[in-house]
This record gives structure tokens, sequence and C-alpha cells, in this order.
């Protein structure tokens, strides 16, 4: 499937880093093909006899640029991890094919800020209609501005995060939870990991689309007694598949629940798994010298990438 509002921007610059050659290109198609070459032409040739004729593809979907490897002889690794499906690609990921590399400079899908201007609203509520229109008559909200996004925006200054070993840990934990535990507490357990891997936060939440009603269900949330969700921020994320860091700016009118509440910075991202639309998580904070940073964000991107796959599959043998 084509998505033309994001192809319109869109742009993934490659460095290829072989054996006997090394360069760079820059693509702005859905589709490239990675290869040895042979029957079926590819989009980048290697002349590397440890990677396969059509040895992998990446493409574009509506939350970034995704990578999969084509059942090659030798497969590949994302940053010296083995892959075993699809993964979604980030600037700055380093794909190993073979013995030669391919060095994600930048994978951009928009310039596009997201909307400054709009109200923050705080719902305690445990279900979101994804076809229902916002009301007309809103209460009045806070001013929010987003601070963050991922995809990284196009920049010399902001590098992807390296994954680190304590990251690779947290990784391996939350597969662990997801292989002993039933759906519902796995998703108890990593909300309340999660929450604790960003020191400064105090709240979190996982909300999963339910199919037959088009809704977004609140299926897991920490501390227990309160979910807090934005149904603006959780448009907004459904709506443009991108991850952000947003912060609230108190010297505005507030809502009575955002008081309450006082929560005042956060981060949003999407759950999905190749190109299906699985839900989206929320971190919050109400700590007044918190705040998030863009490799705050890289790692959260990461984390709901592997979450994402680890629920799809739960779901999978559930069904």
């Amino acid at each position: 499937m084509v998505y033309k509002s994001f192809r319109e921007m869109s742009s993934i610059k490659i460095n290829v880093l072989s054996p006997n050659k090394d360069w760079s290109t820059t693509f702005q198609q859905d589709e490239i093909w990675v290869g040895r070459g042979g029957d079926r032409p590819v989009d980048i040739k290697i002349s590397d006899p440890t990677v396969s004729r059509c040895h992998c593809r990446l493409w574009l979907a509506p939350d970034g640029y995704w990578f999969e490897d084509n059942n090659s002889t030798h497969g590949s690794k994302k940053n010296e991890s083995l892959l075993m499906g699809p993964i979604r690609i980030f600037s700055g990921d380093e794909i190993k094919i073979g013995e030669s590399v391919l060095s994600i400079e930048q994978a951009d899908i928009t310039e596009s800020d997201l909307d400054l201007g709009g109200l923050f609203d705080v719902h305690i509520q445990d279900r979101l209609n994804l076809q229902a229109p916002p009301p007309t008559e809103q209460v009045p909200g806070a001013k929010i501005r987003v601070i963050g996004q991922q995809p990284v925006a196009k920049s010399t200054k902001v590098k992807a995060k390296k994954s680190t070993h304590a990251d690779a840990e947290f990784m391996g934990r939350l597969a662990n939870i997801f292989g002993f535990e039933e759906l519902h507490d796995a998703l108890f357990l990593s909300i309340e990991d999660i929450v604790a891997i960003f020191g400064n936060n105090h709240r979190g939440c996982i909300l999963l689309v339910d199919s037959q009603t088009n809704e977004l269900v609140v299926r897991s949330h920490y501390p227990l007694y309160e979910p807090a969700v934005s149904t603006t921020l959780a448009r907004q994320t459904m709506t443009t598949q991108q991850a952000f860091i947003w912060e609230a700016d108190h010297s505005e009118i507030s809502s009575a629940s955002l008081k309450r509440l006082n929560i005042r910075c956060g981060m949003y991202a999407p759950l999905t798994f190749g190109p299906q639309s699985i839900g989206m998580i929320s971190v919050d904070t109400t700590s007044i010298r918190a705040e998030f940073t863009q490799e705050d964000l890289c790692l959260f991107s990461s984390i709901t990438q592997v979450l994402g796959g680890l629920i799809a599959a739960k779901q999978k043998r559930g069904s």
C-alpha cells in the first residue's frame, strides 16, 4: 500500500560499507531491495559473496522505515542483534548483511511538526472511539509544546541513541515476561517496568485497538488506581503514527483533571507490528524538574517496537 502523504516528504540516506567499496545513496521510493543481484533487479547492488542475490528489503510505512531479511543465507543483524522478522529502523542504526553494513544516516518520514496550538485534555476513561469526532465544545485544556519527535527530524545535531547492555537486558526482560505470562498479566508487568526505566516517570498506560469496535481500550496502567490519557494526544499518536515528547505550559489555563493529576510532561508512541497498528503507549511525570531527551525518545521508540511485536505474537497465539 502506498501512503502518498508520507511518501512525498520521506527520504532515507544509506551509507553502504562493503569489503571492496563504500558509498552513499538516498532514496525517496516506497521499497528498496538490496542484494548481490541476479534474476531479480535490486536497488542497492553489493559485490559481496556473503550477501545473497536478493538479500533484504527496506520499505516505507506510515510509522517510518522498516527492514526485513529475505530468507538470506547468512542472515541480517541490526546493531549486532540477529533479526528474526520485520523491524523498524531509525537514523543511526547499522544493519549488517553478510560481511557488508548498511549504515542508516537519515530515515525521515516527515519534516512537518505536530500542531502546537491544540488543547491538551486529560480524561479518566478506559475507552476511546477512534472514529468518533472530537467534541465541538471543548473544556479549556492546557497549552502544550511538542519538543521532540521520532523518527528524528532532519538535523545534524541529533543522533540516535546507541544501544547499551542495560537496554538489551531490558528488552530481554520484556521478552521473558511475555514468554511466561498471559497477555493481561504481561501488560501490567511491562508497563510498570517501562515506567521505572525512565527515572522521573510516575505514570504509564498501554491501550490496545479493539478491531471490532475500532476503539482504543486501556489494557494496563501504572499506578493501578488511576489511568490518565489525553484523548487529543492519543488521537494524534494514532493518526500520525509517530512517537513524540510533549510538555504542558502550566502558565496557561488548565483543565481540572490536569491540575489534579499535576502532569508536567511525557511521551506518547504507537504500538505497531509491520503494517499492523496494535495500539499506543504513554508515560508521564509529575516532577517539576523532570525532562525527556531525544535519547529517551529513541529508547522509548525501541521499546515500543519490541513491545508491539511481543503483543502481536501473544494475540496471534491467543486467537
